[in-house]
């Protein structure tokens, strides 16, 4: 099946930097060492890093992801170079069976015991064919569509062949050299094990892309529960015969330890010792049963009904395994007066580290890479390790597009200086923004700052405002519908992270704000994130990790929405007299453009925005 041979590259030429990229890479996989690769969108990082590992000889590369979105640009890129891929993301999107079940109602861990119950009582005819057919006919299947969307390509396999796409997909894996996944496929040890323990690490080379976020790599392992989830499992427990049995006992001891943890107030966060729930983690395999019992009385009293099937005790039961790692820690919560109990990791280190130390080599990309040694310091990775930085390697021949940026000196969201004439000035200078051609992006330190400011902006304006449940399709229909729209975000949240807003080759994003710095909101989740980095790093380097840097990447992530290829244009706006000086003036190695002290200093400078933009 194997197109290997097939490796010349797919375009004219190479672009400054493609070719440095491509032999750096090669050398870090023949060496068994860490590439590090800080380079702009539209620069041709994946199309050089594919060239590197095609002309080293790797035998087996997984490339991981953040979100299925994602992983089209990598199928995009490996059909380009006419090479076989296979690629794994959440089966229960694509799902042929239970079509009624991709929605947030049910859980991953409900989809999947559903899905083995399915299998187990030989009621999934697209499994069957899954593990009849031949690899080839799968391939056959998304080699012929034109299409780069993994979601489409694996619908067709279900449509065309009648087979179940993530089994046909996970068994595809085998035989090809590239498999993309979304990260909990590597960085997940259950499900690694389930889906791909046939690899062989020493052999293999897992690429992480936008590699910063591993940063934030304990996130992949958070597990929360409502205490609404075991109020709704004691019910469970209750209608399905267990009353008055040593399962209600259990579950009502968790209730009422959870109750007791309950802060007072809304939107808390507290630290609480997670050895409360001890009692309950001896009586998992007990859950863990009747879970299993209950969820086959649903099974057979639901299934032809096509309902949904969601078994709370599961859940919970994922939750409660969760408290049993060594790393975890129990954060209580009530942001959004939902009440959570959150158990996570604190270190990325405990999920990345031994990952990348097993493989034989890692290639780290990504447009914001965190400066310093974040992979020997923040990811505990002691391999040896070769870094391209594409502005350091080539200076201006390693950025992307033109830009301009403003940095306004007579504005800031520093805590004391906080306050209504400060949000007016603020308001003022985003109403001038507003008036600028092409989409806007206004980025904010907070909801809460968001909410203050934005309200001073004109009504002659059509905007969005970023919630916590806001999803980027919303954003981007809005966006098709008017092209002077003005996006308020808040940095770091899922809008600057992954907006990408195009037509025809060129960015709609004409314009990025920052309103302030972002730096996170010290709280006691950061406080306890703190406290444990501190003892492995220092307190010096953890509050530079976990302040500044976090700052510098949430800065830059929102600033790359506006460029996103090499012709085009974004203005930078950035709202906070601290950009003058410090330590996040010298991370951002921005050219200033034009400092304003005032309004009139800043209504000047307008004119030349709006030329630049036409020009």
């Amino acid at each position: 099946m194997s197109t290997w041979e097939n490796k010349g590259f797919p375009y004219d030429e190479l672009r400054p930097g493609q070719k440095e990229i491509s032999d750096l890479v090669k050398d870090a996989v023949e060496k068994n060492s860490i590439a590090i690769i800080n380079a702009p969108t539209g620069f041709g990082k994946t199309a050089a890093v594919i060239k590197g590992i095609i002309e080293s000889k790797a035998e087996k590369v997984l490339w991981l992801v953040r979100t299925v979105n994602e992983i089209d640009p990598i199928i995009r890129e490996l059909k380009r170079f006419n090479l076989d891929y296979s690629f794994l993301f959440s089966a229960k999107r694509t799902c042929p069976l239970f079509k009624n079940q991709n929605d947030n109602a049910i859980s991953s861990e409900d989809f999947w015991e559903n899905c083995r119950l399915a299998r187990i009582k030989g009621l999934c005819n697209y499994y069957t064919k899954s593990i009849e057919i031949d690899n080839k006919e799968i391939w056959e299947v998304i080699e012929k569509m034109e299409t780069f969307s993994s979601i489409e390509q694996a619908n067709a396999i279900a449509n065309k062949i009648k087979s179940c796409p993530f089994f046909s997909l996970a068994e595809l894996s085998k035989d090809t050299r590239f498999i993309i996944a979304t990260y909990p496929y590597y960085f997940k040890d259950e499900i690694f094990e389930r889906v791909l323990d046939f690899l062989d690490l020493e052999k293999s080379v897992v690429v992480v892309d936008e590699a910063h976020s591993l940063m934030n790599a304990h996130s992949i392992l958070e597990t929360s529960i409502t205490l609404r989830d075991i109020e709704q499992s004691l019910s469970e427990i209750n209608e399905y015969g267990y009353s008055n049995t040593e399962i209600e006992k259990i579950i009502s001891n968790l209730y009422n330890t959870a109750k007791d943890l309950k802060p007072k107030l809304d939107n808390v966060v507290r630290r609480v010792e997670k050895e409360k729930f001890n009692e309950s983690l001896n009586y998992v395999d007990i859950i863990s049963d009747v879970a299993e019992e209950i969820r086959d009385k649903k099974f057979q009293k639901f299934y032809n009904l096509n309902y949904s099937i969601k078994v709370y005790l599961t859940h919970l039961l994922s939750w409660l395994l969760s408290l049993k790692n060594d790393y975890s820690y129990l954060f209580v919560s009530t942001e959004d007066s939902i009440y959570r109990l959150i158990s996570t990791p604190l270190d990325p280190s405990e999920v990345v580290n031994k990952p990348l130390q097993k493989v034989k080599s890692a290639i780290l990309i990504s447009g914001t890479i965190p400066p310093g040694d974040f992979v020997g310091e923040m990811l505990n990775i002691n391999k040896d390790r070769v870094f391209f930085d594409a502005e350091i390697m080539l200076g201006i021949k390693g950025r992307i597009g033109k830009s301009l940026t403003i940095v306004s000196g007579d504005v800031s969201t520093l805590y004391k200086t906080r306050g209504e004439s400060m949000y007016k000035r603020i308001s003022y200078y985003l109403n001038q923004i507003g008036k600028l051609e092409g989409i806007k992006l206004f980025v904010y330190p907070s909801y809460e700052l968001m909410d203050k400011i934005s309200k001073g902006l004109s009504n002659q304006f059509n905007y969005i405002n970023e919630g916590k449940n806001t999803s980027l399709e919303e954003v981007i229909n809005q966006a098709s519908k008017n092209d002077g729209l003005i996006i308020n975000a808040v940095a770091g949240g899922k809008i600057t992270e992954g907006i990408e807003i195009t037509d025809n080759g060129r960015s709609k994003i004409k314009v990025i704000t920052i309103i302030g710095i972002p730096y996170p909101q010290r709280d006691a989740y950061l406080t306890a994130h703190e406290e444990i980095l501190s003892k492995r790093l220092g307190l010096s380097k953890t509050k530079y990790y976990l302040y500044k840097v976090a700052a510098y990447v949430r800065i830059k992530q929102a600033l790359g929405r506006a460029i996103r290829f090499p012709d085009d244009k974004g203005v930078y706006f950035l709202l906070d007299y601290r950009y003058l000086y410090g330590e996040i003036k010298k991370l951002l190695r921005l050219k200033y453009n034009k400092v304003t002290k005032n309004i009139d200093e800043f209504n000047k400078v307008m004119p030349e925005v709006v030329n630049f933009l036409k020009d």
